[in-house]
């Protein structure tokens, strides 16, 4: 879980997976320079009997790729999930990925976004989480204009999912819920630490596990999260070049990834 200073979102989503119905998992906090507060609230949550663990790295601007690289190499688990310390887990979250898991496909996961309205009462705790698993209470709120992507988190019947699934054609893709093998992040060398400043680490991540033969899997329902609500982070403008740049050289195990790959002159 990457994370960054925000201790209130974080909190609420660590509260969350407290709750999980599937509870044989470890979580690393992937820290990305933040000050003391949140190691303090991952020992809380440590003392509450979660296996968490913290990684940290010096502040020296957004290094996503970089820390999510050291939380790769400080897990032993065989298979990984990727999310974000504002992304709150639905109950099943963990075994729905789990049920999911294969080392043929990557995993990608629904995301229900909490307008500003809603996240703030969850902030101040005059909402319970609780409400979020709430099918019939999401349906008014996208009603009312305060969520939206509301239907992604309905549990359709396993007869009526192929043909939900026809219509949407392709799920949508975020870094902050998907899921992979360990021996497929490590094949291609995990993130390319290249990407600094927000965006196109995951893209290029999925690009180059779609390279050597994977494919995206995902169904609506399945491996929901709820989104609070921020402002927006601004994107770093040549993140998209760089991308572009990368698909054009084909390097499918990235050079500055876990592992510092030299390309020897001729």
């Amino acid at each position: 879980m990457s994370a960054y200073n925000n201790v209130v979102d974080l909190n609420i989503v660590l509260g969350a997976y407290l709750r999980q119905k599937y509870n044989n998992y470890s979580l690393c906090i992937a820290d990305d320079g933040s000050d003391s507060s949140v190691g303090k609230l991952v020992a809380t949550f440590k003392k509450k009997g979660m296996n968490i663990r913290h990684v940290w790295q010096e502040d020296k601007g957004f290094r996503k790729a970089k820390i999510l690289n050291k939380a790769i190499q400080s897990s032993e688990a065989q298979y990984i999930i990727f999310t974000d310390s504002d992304c709150i887990p639905a109950p099943d979250f963990i075994a729905d990925h789990k049920e999911a898991a294969s080392k043929n496909y990557y995993t990608t996961g629904v995301r229900v976004y909490l307008k500003e309205d809603i996240s703030n009462q969850l902030r101040s705790e005059k909402l319970p989480v609780s409400k979020l698993f709430s099918n019939f209470w999401l349906l008014l709120k996208s009603i009312q204009g305060k969520v939206s992507k509301s239907e992604q988190a309905i549990g359709y019947p396993n007869w009526l999912l192929p043909l939900i699934m026809k219509l949407k054609k392709q799920m949508s893709s975020f870094g902050s819920n998907m899921a992979m093998s360990r021996e497929s992040l490590l094949k291609i060398n995990g993130f390319d630490e290249d990407y600094e400043g927000w965006g196109c680490e995951d893209t290029d991540l999925l690009w180059r596990l779609e390279e050597t033969g994977l494919t995206q899997q995902g169904e609506f329902g399945k491996c929901c999260q709820y989104h609070l609500h921020h402002k927006k982070t601004t994107e770093n403008p040549m993140a998209k070049t760089l991308y572009l740049q990368k698909q054009k050289t084909g390097h499918i195990e990235c050079l500055n990834g876990i592992r510092k790959i030299a390309i020897a002159n001729n």
